[in-house]
């Protein structure tokens, strides 16, 4: 069952945010990707009691107007879905995190269910710049940076991306756990197999930005599908940052859903979404749903300035090796 479930909620969706506050002054660069301190497990606090609002629509009676009214009243109003506020909210994050955020540095720490197995949690140190237009008219392309650090057969292992560079290529070299090909670089398609070899989703569906527009497109096509339960609470933690949850519920396991609970933590200083998780519908009454898939960005920094050269495999600090000149 689970290899037709692919969520589209990626990378970000879950995400905690260390520090940083937006529409603050660029920072020093302090490389969050160098920080092996990050590498410790995400501590989240959950509130107890889920404030349960807008889970349930209200009844509107309605009555067709007779012919012999004198003045028929016009037809209430169809009563609101319960992702409609959902959907407020991330559009609102999206708005914010154009006009605000140009590029940031992150942990990722992510989990994922792939052909039935959940993966080991994986750490990633990124480097992710969003497209931008200046008020010149020059383009910043999406570009991305990642280096694996645990667990130790993957630690090591950088991938670069920049869109509309090396023909929509990645560049990739691995690390500790295949010694032999570490000393050599490769440039693969996102989508091939040894790019989405433990993957879920390829490289380019990373990044805050395209975590909101996923969540956007997949709460207006679940809210047209029909009705389900959306609860809003305050009052939990991620790494010690406040945070309100969204969380969604499909009783019905049918198409278009992905998903029998997922979870959405919003950060309460930034207003963005800091992670996501999602589960399966339980195999048996009274069972425990189980993971899907669950994404956690930790100390991210916003508007650190990133460069050309973060998206360079010639960068001497990264260790692509056997590039062609």
């Amino acid at each position: 069952m689970h290899q037709r479930l692919r969520s589209s909620f990626q990378m970000v969706l879950s995400l905690a945010i260390g520090v940083s506050v937006l529409g603050t002054q660029a920072m020093a660069q302090t490389d969050s990707v160098n920080q092996t301190k990050a590498t410790e497990s995400p501590t989240f606090r959950v509130p107890k009691t889920t404030q349960n609002k807008s889970s349930e629509v209200p009844k509107v009676a309605t009555r067709l107007p007779n012919n012999n009214d004198a003045n028929p009243k016009a037809a209430p109003a169809a009563p609101k879905h319960p992702l409609d506020r959902a959907v407020s909210i991330a559009e609102e994050a999206l708005g914010r995190m154009r006009r605000e955020v140009n590029d940031y540095t992150a942990i990722l720490v992510k989990r994922q269910r792939i052909n039935g197995e959940l993966s080991p949690t994986t750490y990633m140190g990124a480097k992710i710049r969003c497209p931008r237009r200046d008020e010149s008219g020059v383009e910043t392309p999406f570009s991305i940076y990642m280096r694996f650090m645990k667990p130790a057969k993957v630690a090591g292992r950088e991938v670069i991306w920049v869109d509309g560079k090396d023909d929509n290529k990645a560049w990739v070299h691995e690390g500790a756990g295949a010694p032999l090909l570490r000393l050599k670089s490769f440039l693969l398609e996102p989508t091939s197999t040894l790019m989405m070899r433990g993957q879920r989703e390829p490289v380019y569906e990373a990044g805050l930005e395209n975590l909101i527009i996923k969540l956007i497109e997949k709460a207006e096509r679940d809210r047209a599908a029909g009705m389900c339960v959306v609860n809003y609470s305050d009052g939990a933690t991620i790494n010690k940052r406040s945070c309100s949850v969204i969380e969604l519920i499909h009783e019905d396991q049918r198409a278009p859903y992905e998903f029998h609970k997922a979870q959405v933590f919003i950060d309460d200083e930034l207003g963005l979404p800091i992670r996501f998780a999602a589960y399966d519908w339980p195999s048996a009454p009274g069972e425990e749903p189980e993971l899907i898939e669950e994404y956690t960005y930790v100390n991210i920094k916003v508007n650190v300035g990133l460069k050309d050269s973060d998206f360079d495999p010639r960068n001497p600090t990264y260790k692509f090796k056997s590039l062609p000149n």
